[in-house]
């Protein structure tokens, strides 16, 4: 077993507080906001085609011009996922799929392309591949040092397969398109994580900040694992009777999105993994590097971790290190809270905010670990829980608008978008209602008429997508995701079926839009277009015995999006969401578990549904989780459970253990447990109907633009006792009542189950 010493910490003040939530940033003072375009020396662009699809293949052509031969130059590329480049014809360097490697395209290729050069026109040609998600390429071609030709929107790039001849110079390229740029070098959802960059990357965008944190424990590799308290500065001897490098664990106690930073005093080799799970560091590490350790810090990739694996050399008897976790997050005040009789549901409370707040990163990412991007389904869940605990508005309007622009394709805003929203159509109908949740907490009616255009447009492009009888039939074929369960990742009856009842809800939202608009028009057209919807689907999609189906999904989405009459929801309890079910017998992620939860409480069956969260996000907490992951069911394996978890139509650890779109029980306790919600833009107007089920009573801060609506509701026989504070500007409907500015007590019926 290794020995460990340690030095003794000093905690500064703001670690030293013990708040309701792990998040080390938790009370803080609240540094100023970067300029969002802080300049910086010009670099390569991540370029692609005008739109990004799965399994696409991008051919990139640039000419370069050369007047006498340098003495170096350096060629360093990379693509996401894999490329193949080349120089006067002849390929000099590429990537490939690598099964132990999920970060091929974080490690840039530098090769040195002096001898293919010649004097006038050369031509640097790039084949790149996307596998699926983002995409981009990036290069950078250094002359004696200096660039000469950067990746940028001056590239011509084509995704049809060229014909023979492309590589050479005198290929006539005319007629392919302009490349667009998707993000700068060290920006976009690709960030700083570029390994072998030549110049120096932003590690982050300008907004976010950085805080040093020091590990809690560590422990060798072998199992079961002695965990023993660490600080910064650590001793690590070789285990006695080791012949083979030697491999130690250092837990940060919790996961944290940034970069693990590591210096000795004189000159150490060590293989550095980090995991989000202590196997995933040790087994199949998310992010490796081999360094050299000394006085200056050496980091590792800016992901999302709670692990790092330190493998040291066989012949290396002792090893003194200092570790520490450059802690990257966006700087928020914590502006909602709840608090409950039962400590479980307040921890579920927080730990939803807390995996939202690690989501917060140069946009909204669904992950820090993976895919480390936008993607709006995730964001319908994720965005307000941040509506409800942040009200922040910078990063949920860029993150939408990103989105949005994305989707145009660059096409005029009067014209229909080129694609869905993520090309996904259900995500589509997630931004529209996203819009509507912003804009109900914020009130930003000015972001809202930059949006007027779009929400046209959308659901226009939307309506293209139903069949002669009305109904949602992906007519465009792009992918119909519902959630990552059989049935519902593919174009199957049940996945149409659930995007057709989210298209009700978005159609809904989207006429609350209007109305808030003045746009009396497109309130009445869309009004229209929302009930022939709904009179589709419950002419259609209806079974025989009342369901919409033998699934959870397709059935919460009914009562979510309104369309389920109220005999069709006791149906429904009765036949699909009562945990005694047959449909309890098949997956639901922790997205839709978000919908489900919603319908379920809407049913009438607040036990069962505080039940399901005791059971299901509970679960994940008994099993350690300080941050909700991204596919869980009860029924996996519990050894390594990390190695068992599914998602993405896979199993293993490349799932993440920090998922916004997870979250959904935060937004559950506030506006159904708490029960506010509001009605009108900017919480105008809002009402408060509390459901504290098995509760004795539950508290909580609602931010709104006017200030925070501040409640506790206590069970006192058949009554609730409601204490409220409504801040000016803010109308509130509870019970038969109508409450303004100031402090109220007043009583109402207690809520109880269905029978």
């Amino acid at each position: 077993m290794g020995m460990f010493s340690v030095a003794v910490l000093l905690l500064s003040s703001a670690q030293a507080q013990k708040p309701p939530t792990i998040d080390p940033t938790y009370g803080m003072k609240l540094p100023k906001l970067k300029a969002v375009t802080t300049k910086r020396a010009k670099d390569a662009d991540w370029i692609w085609t005008a739109t990004t699809s799965d399994e696409e293949v991008a051919y990139f052509r640039h000419a370069l011009q050369v007047s006498k031969i340098p003495k170096a130059a350096k060629l360093s590329v990379t693509a996401d996922n894999f490329f193949n480049a080349y120089v006067n014809g002849q390929e000099v360097s590429s990537s490939h799929y690598d099964a132990n490697d999920n970060l091929v395209w974080a490690k840039v290729r530098t090769v040195d392309i002096t001898s293919l050069l010649k004097p006038g026109e050369n031509e640097i040609t790039v084949k790149a591949i996307n596998a699926g998600g983002s995409a981009g390429m990036i290069l950078r071609l250094e002359l004696d040092g200096k660039p000469v030709l950067l990746s940028d929107g001056t590239w011509k790039v084509t995704n049809n397969a060229p014909a023979e001849g492309w590589l050479g110079n005198a290929f006539d390229d005319s007629k392919w398109e302009n490349a667009t740029i998707e993000a700068t070098a060290g920006e976009g959802v690709w960030g700083g994580q570029l390994s072998g960059w030549p110049v120096p990357l932003s590690s982050a965008a300008a907004y976010l900040a950085h805080l040093k944190l020091p590990p809690i424990s560590v422990s060798d590799a072998t199992l079961p694992r002695a965990w023993k308290p660490a600080t910064e500065a650590i001793t690590f001897q070789r285990p006695s009777g080791t012949v083979k490098p030697w491999t130690v664990v250092i837990d940060f106690g919790k996961e944290l999105s940034g970069r693990v930073a590591l210096l000795a005093a004189k000159p150490i080799p060590v293989k550095l993994g980090t995991g989000e799970s202590d196997f995933e560091a040790i087994e199949k590490p998310w992010t490796s590097a081999d360094l050299i350790l000394d006085p200056k810090p050496k980091y590792s990739v800016y992901t999302a971790l709670r692990y790092a694996a330190l493998t040291f050399p066989a012949d290396l008897a002792e090893a003194s290190v200092k570790v520490s976790m450059d802690h990257l997050y966006y700087p928020v005040q914590y502006r909602g809270s709840f608090d409950c009789s039962d400590p479980l549901f307040t921890k579920v409370w927080y730990t939803g905010v807390y995996t939202s707040h690690l989501c917060m990163q140069e946009d909204i990412w669904d992950a820090p670990k993976r895919d480390r991007a936008r993607w709006m389904g995730d964001l319908h869940v994720s965005g307000e829980v941040i509506n409800n605990a942040f009200l922040d508005k910078f990063l949920m309007e860029q993150t939408m608008d990103r989105l949005r622009d994305e989707a145009q394709g660059h096409r005029p805003e009067t014209e229909l978008p080129a694609g869905h929203v993520n090309g996904i159509p259900g995500y589509s109908c997630a931004w529209i209602a996203g819009v509507a949740d912003f804009y109900r907490h914020t009130g930003d009616t000015v972001w809202l008429k930059k949006q007027h255009q779009r929400l046209i447009t959308m659901l226009e492009f939307l309506k293209t997508e139903l069949n002669s009888d009305g109904a949602f039939a992906n007519n465009h074929k792009q992918w119909p995701f519902v959630d990552w369960a059989p049935l519902f990742n593919e174009q199957t009856p049940q996945a149409l079926a659930a995007t057709h009842l989210f298209l009700v809800k978005a159609t809904k939202e989207a006429v609350f839009l209007f109305k808030e608009l003045g746009d009396s028009e497109n309130t009445t057209k869309y009004q229209e277009l929302a009930d022939a919807l709904t009179k589709t689907a419950q002419s259609q999609l209806v079974d025989g015995d009342g369901t919409f189906g033998g699934r959870r999904q397709e059935n919460a989405m009914a009562i979510y999006s309104g369309v389920a009459t109220p005999t069709q929801v006791k149906t429904i309890y009765e036949k699909v969401l009562d945990p005694k079910s047959p449909a309890w017998d098949y997956v639901v992620s922790p997205y839709y578990g978000n919908y489900v939860l919603d319908a379920i409480t809407q049913s009438g069956h607040m036990l069962d549904a505080m039940k399901y969260v005791r059971t299901f996000w509970g679960g994940m907490l008994a099993e350690g989780a300080t941050s909700w992951w991204e596919g869980y069911d009860l029924g996996w394996p519990k050894d390594n459970f990390h190695a068992n978890l599914q998602a993405d139509n896979g199993t293993g650890y490349f799932v993440s253990l920090c998922h916004g779109w997870s979250a959904g029980p935060t937004n559950w306790l506030t506006e159904r447990v708490l029960g506010v919600k509001s009605t009108g833009g900017g919480f105008r107007t809002c009402t408060i109907q509390p459901n504290l089920g098995d509760l004795k009573w539950a508290s909580g801060t609602i931010p709104t633009p006017h200030g925070p609506i501040k409640l506790r509701v206590e069970k006192v026989a058949s009554e609730y006792s409601v204490k409220v504070t409504v801040p000016s500007g803010v109308e509130a409907s509870v019970g038969s009542e109508t409450l303004t500015a100031g402090s109220h007590v007043i009583k109402i019926p207690a809520q109880t189950d269905a029978q």
